[in-house]
């Protein structure tokens, strides 16, 4: 697992002075506050800037000030990137992962057949559900130890179990 970990997505800007609206993937954004994030860019460039104000409007979407940034041109420029911030920050522990952390993932049965990867993590009151894309099919996978026998983060590979039914049958 790498030491940043993704924890919104720059949507646009939010007023003249630089904020920025964010998607965020954190319940408690304004952990944020005073301390200095990783902005990548599409391109992959980086930036180290120090957020000074942080807060949810709705939902995921939240708005983000940046002493750095004081001009709705500069933070026009940021639209894209992604948010970076240590793992420590947060205080997600070592045995801990984000959904984050999850996508992009190959995802394969014990047999070792490919069946796609984790193109995104949804949460419901019981469990978490991984959501597997194979070209055009999707699977939705439970997030429980019935189905995922193991989660491998430094090859980047979770080794599922699945029932009859769960895979879209082939022509």
């Amino acid at each position: 697992m790498s030491d940043l970990l993704n924890v919104a997505k720059i949507s646009g800007t939010h007023h003249l002075k630089g904020a920025v609206k964010v998607v965020s993937h954190m319940d408690d954004i304004e952990l944020l506050i005073g301390n200095k994030v990783i902005v990548e860019t599409p391109a992959g460039l980086k930036r180290v800037l120090t957020v000074t104000s942080a807060g949810f409007l709705m939902g995921n979407k939240a708005v983000l000030e940046f002493e750095e940034i004081t001009n709705k041109v500069d933070a026009a420029a940021l639209a894209g990137s992604m948010i970076l911030v240590k793992r420590e920050l947060i205080g997600i522990g070592e045995d801990e992962y984000l959904a984050s952390d999850i996508i992009g993932m190959d995802v394969v049965e014990l047999n070792g057949e490919s069946i796609g990867k984790v193109t995104d993590v949804f949460e419901t009151p019981a469990h978490e559900i991984y959501v597997v894309n194979e070209g055009a099919e999707e699977i939705m996978i439970p997030g429980i130890e019935k189905f995922i026998k193991e989660i491998d983060f430094e090859n980047r590979k979770i080794t599922v179990e699945l029932i009859d039914g769960m895979k879209p049958e082939k022509e």
